[in-house]
């Protein structure tokens, strides 16, 4: 049968170069030079006697013939996807492992249950988790390293999927010694030149928080910054200044009387988290169930 002679490896090139609409970025995802991936395209078009990418000076885009055969490429990567996992799970036998990078304050305090509950409902699943930075978390998204990502702000990024889960609402903290502590609203110009417990500039939340402030006109003096929001608690526990977190993940030190909630008049502000995936990269079954179920976050 005409066709039958083609390689998996063929059609994941042809989807990355469809995907990235760039030969150069193709290469590079699969590890070949430029020259080898437009004689696999060339291999192609005379396999099949049709043109099926339209390029030159800068141009790029799939013909007729090329979008059909990009649809048959998703689906034939489905399958082999999925057959490749139920050989490695031998038919439910043996767990599978899915890599799941988050950023701590996702980790620590909204994961656990909802990981709790996947992994009791799917036993033959074992949900690996590690933390880290977004800007880190992207990069091993897109390099392979981890297969689903949770991350404060996602950017969009060509290779990259995002599926935006429930926001997280932002609230002032500071310790019960605050000169504040007893509001249980005020305004944002409250802030203004106070002493400020920040994350570290490269933190997504961050850089949100600086445009509330900005928005409103607001300078604050940056005392302390961390990328670990354990440790800036702690900082702000001893009554160091103020901070605007997420309410969520300062629940227990509200229960012990170390830190206070305070309400933004302007507000209410969120903080948006997203789930993502590597686009053009096949997702088993099991993968979809995951971030779906990551949809409950």
């Amino acid at each position: 049968m005409k066709g039958s002679s083609i390689y998996i490896d063929l059609l994941k090139v042809f989807s990355d170069i469809a995907k990235a609409k760039s030969f150069s970025k193709a290469a590079e995802l699969n590890f070949i030079s430029q020259s080898a991936v437009s004689q696999q395209i060339l291999f192609l078009e005379n396999h099949f006697d049709k043109q099926l990418i339209i390029r030159g000076r800068g141009k790029f885009s799939l013909t007729h013939e090329g979008r059909i055969f990009l649809n048959g490429c998703h689906s034939i990567l489905d399958l082999f996807q999925e057959t490749v996992d139920l050989m490695d799970a031998k038919l439910g036998k043996t767990k599978q492992t899915v890599n799941i990078e988050t950023i701590y304050s996702i980790g620590f305090y909204r994961l656990p249950r909802c990981i709790k509950q996947f992994m009791s409902e799917n036993k033959n699943i074992n949900l690996h988790i590690e933390y880290s930075r977004s800007d880190k978390i992207y990069n091993n998204v897109i390099q392979g390293d981890c297969d689903i990502g949770i991350t404060a702000y996602p950017w969009n990024h060509p290779l990259i999927d995002i599926q935006y889960v429930k926001n997280e609402k932002l609230v002032a903290v500071c310790a019960p010694s605050f000169h504040l502590s007893t509001n249980l609203k005020i305004s944002i110009k409250e802030l203004n030149n106070l002493e400020f417990i920040s994350f570290t500039h490269e933190i997504p939340t961050r850089s949100y928080i600086d445009s509330i402030l900005k928005d409103n006109n607001i300078a604050v003096n940056h005392l302390h910054e961390f990328d670990n929001i354990e440790t800036l608690k702690r900082s702000l526990e001893i009554g160091n200044g103020m901070a605007i977190l997420p309410e969520n993940t300062i629940v227990q030190e509200i229960s012990n009387n170390d830190l206070v909630s305070i309400e933004l008049a302007e507000g209410p502000f969120f903080r948006k988290i997203g789930v993502i995936t590597r686009k053009d990269r096949p997702q088993s079954k099991t993968i979809k169930k995951i971030v779906k179920f990551l949809n409950k976050l």
